[in-house]
């Protein structure tokens, strides 16, 4: 049963290598610009973007492998975001980015309204403008970043600056099926905030009983800790094993000849310190199954018995909040004295489970 599992991992996880090259492909330019502005959008509509009363878009610079022609195309969508998301009142501004030239002896000097913070207040205070907003758009083959910045129209002081990148966005993540916490790769040890998970299982087991084996049902509960960016998962497992002779009718108590489900018609608990590594690459991808494997050690309490229990499984897990699970355990010798002489308990258990993640 072991080496059969190993095999199925090893399969699963050269299927997974492949259906990730299949289903990679490359996104349109105007696609990852949309997943910049719907984060911009998402934080308008969050009311996380201060200084917007009376804007108006003072500067656009965009890298040099962008047409000047996209300015236009980009100060209108960003403006499309600004007016559906909030109440603000967007001015046009001509003479903000108006040049003028004067001519002094034998030189010819060209000034523009950003490079003269008095003219410009004067313009911004004609045309009823509180807040400029800048905008700086990069575009190279692997990234796209958009940075803008709002500014005080008087004291030209910067009231709000962002930049949104195609490789951290959020809309981007959630379009593809991506959990947005796996991709925050710049968080540091003293910015680490937990993640916590819990899962109901539920699981068929083949356990080792006194003298004899048992077919089992079990239900049980996970609380774990995610770190290492959801990687690694660390904690308590909890679980109520029972025979299945108490779900089908059949006989509840052992008798001195029946040595099967003596240690499991009765009330008993089995925690398990459990420790799981997650396979999904660089990014958690809900679209995609990913694989758990996970290793437990613990042990099984019941009236008049204790021992010891090694459990490892592996999962697939499917969409966000579902998983299968194939389950193999070993217990050491262990005696118990429940209903008659002293039996030892000992063997390997193996199963599969079904949770639901939270």
């Amino acid at each position: 049963m072991f080496w059969i599992l190993i095999a199925l991992t090893a399969t699963f996880a050269t299927n997974v290598r492949s259906a990730r090259a299949a289903d990679e492909k490359e996104r349109s330019f105007y696609e990852v610009l949309h997943d910049l502005l719907n984060d911009f959008e998402f934080d308008l509509k969050e009311n996380r973007v201060s200084g917007l009363r009376d804007l108006a878009v003072r500067n656009i610079v965009v890298s040099e492998n962008v047409p000047a022609s996209f300015k236009s195309h980009l100060e209108l969508v960003v403006t499309e975001k600004i007016l559906g998301a909030t109440k603000t009142r967007m001015v046009k501004c001509l003479q903000c980015r108006s040049k003028r030239a004067v001519l002094g002896r034998d030189q010819v000097r060209v000034s523009t309204p950003e490079n003269n913070p008095i003219e410009l207040a004067r313009i911004a205070k004609m045309n009823g403008i509180q807040n400029f907003i800048d905008i700086a758009f990069s575009y190279q083959a692997d990234s796209m970043v958009m940075s803008m910045g709002i500014a005080d129209s008087e004291t030209g002081s910067l009231v709000w600056s962002h930049s949104y990148d195609s490789e951290t966005s959020k809309a981007g993540a959630a379009r593809r099926g991506v959990d947005p916490e796996s991709l925050e790769k710049s968080i540091r040890e003293n910015e680490y905030f937990p993640t916590k998970q819990f899962r109901l299982l539920t699981y068929y087991f083949n356990e080792p009983d006194a003298g004899d084996r048992s077919s089992c049902l079990g239900i049980g509960g996970r609380f774990v800790e995610r770190y290492d960016r959801k990687r690694k998962e660390v904690g308590i497992e909890l679980d109520v094993i029972f025979n299945t002779s108490l779900v089908s009718g059949g006989s509840k108590v052992a008798t001195a000849t029946d040595n099967g489900s003596r240690l499991f018609s009765g009330f008993n608990l089995t925690p398990l310190f459990v420790h799981s590594w997650n396979f999904f690459g660089e990014e958690e991808n809900f679209n995609q199954m990913r694989g758990t494997a996970t290793v437990g050690i613990g042990g099984t309490y019941a009236p008049s018995f204790l021992g010891a229990l090694i459990r490892g499984s592996y999962e697939w897990r499917l969409a966000k909040h579902w998983a299968v699970h194939l389950a193999v355990g070993y217990r050491p010798s262990s005696t118990t004295t429940i209903s008659g002489p002293e039996r030892e308990i000992k063997g390997i258990e193996y199963g599969v489970g079904v949770s639901a993640v939270f």
